[in-house]
């Protein structure tokens, strides 16, 4: 690594750690004041209010990734061009696109190190802070979902299931209606105490069930009390149509989710395609931020730090502007999900363009 990258990335470095923790922190502070509201209604010790704010830590180092790339290239860059350093490199021969490499790779790095966050490891910790937040203000056992319906669909078969409760840990649901439909005939209907999971046999089966057949007008019951449910889908796929929201999964999950849940709507199709696709599209506002950002600081006037604040300031503001007027054009169905998704970092991304080809030149 040549000694100007070296000193590029290090100027780099201090910034965008301060803007991570300040930004973060700012974040999480507004969640710590309603975290000790909680505590103070439901009588929790302190020890629980810092579990759950644990929790909400990833998404919010996620959201301030952005924000702090930013800062760091404005204030970074924007530094060396204030003492005449750029300029001198400059004057060495070491161009501009060598000396904004460094500074768009790190964006690059940083993009797709918040990628593997948010799939990695953002949606375990949101669905740990709504299973532990439920478990101290309602007392309800980790791991349940009530009134569970979904639909499973083989072999020209197709099933309706309705579970009271739904416990994925145990892999169990209690009080199961199936109702098993041809040509969209009901042809058969199970009621259940119980359906649970056995690995061994790798299938859905139920206990103290009543079976009923229909042919034509009449029902025939029949009462067994163990048998296959001929259910196909696996609990992982269970727990997925078990009305997580969106920031609850990763991206491949929440696809499968739009794709397998023919219960939804329209409308709530395309909100759903539009928060997949922020699932990259925000990650990678680091990238275009850096491009954004470097031909601003590598201006010649002098440049203080104040100036690289408020700049950072002014375009995390617009960008989330953008954001959401593309959010409501995409669940409008005005523009594709994807467009609506993709908005901002696409204004960004060509103006910074713009202004990065307009400085080399």
């Amino acid at each position: 690594m040549r000694i100007t990258t070296r000193y590029i990335l290090r100027e780099l470095l201090g910034p965008f750690f301060f803007g991570l923790f300040l930004f973060s922190g700012i974040l999480l502070g507004n969640i710590f004041v309603s975290l000790t509201q909680l505590a103070q209604n439901y009588n929790l010790p302190f020890s629980i209010v810092l579990r759950l704010l644990l929790y909400q830590v990833p998404e919010n180092l996620a959201y301030g990734t952005p924000m702090a790339i930013l800062l760091a290239t404005l204030i970074g860059l924007g530094k060396m061009t204030g003492h005449s350093e750029t300029i001198a490199m400059q004057a060495g021969k070491v161009s501009y696109f060598r000396l904004a490499l460094p500074v768009l790779l790190t964006g690059l790095l940083v993009s797709g190190i918040t990628i593997v966050l948010n799939e990695n490891v953002v949606p375990i910790a949101n669905r740990a802070y709504r299973d532990e937040r439920a478990v101290v203000t309602s007392n309800r056992p980790r791991g349940l979902v009530r009134n569970h319906f979904f639909i499973d669909s083989s072999a020209g078969m197709k099933r309706l299931v309705y579970a009271e409760e739904y416990y994925s840990g145990e892999e169990r649901m209690v009080n199961v209606i199936i109702q098993e439909l041809e040509k969209n005939q009901v042809v058969r209907t199970v009621q259940s105490r119980e359906l649970f999971w056995s690995e061994a046999d790798y299938g859905w089966y139920f206990e103290e069930g009543e079976i009923y057949h229909y042919e034509g007008d009449k029902v025939f019951p029949v009462r067994i009390e163990t048998g296959f449910s001929g259910l196909t889908r696996t609990p992982e796929e269970v727990v997925q149509l078990a009305r997580r929201r969106p920031e609850e999964m990763s991206w491949p999950e929440l696809r499968w989710y739009i794709e397998n849940n023919p219960q939804l709507k329209e409308d709530e199709i395309r909100k759903l395609q539009v928060q997949l696709h922020y699932k990259i599209a925000v990650p990678f506002a680091c990238f275009f931020f850096t491009l954004l950002g470097t031909p601003l600081a590598l201006q010649p006037q002098r440049r203080t730090s104040s100036s690289g604040y408020g700049l950072s300031f002014v375009f995390v503001f617009a960008y989330y502007i953008l954001m959401g007027v593309g959010s409501t054009l995409g669940r409008s169905g005005a523009v594709p999900p994807v467009l609506g998704a993709w908005m901002p970092s696409i204004i960004c991304g060509v103006y910074g363009a713009w202004q990065f080809l307009r400085k080399a030149r």
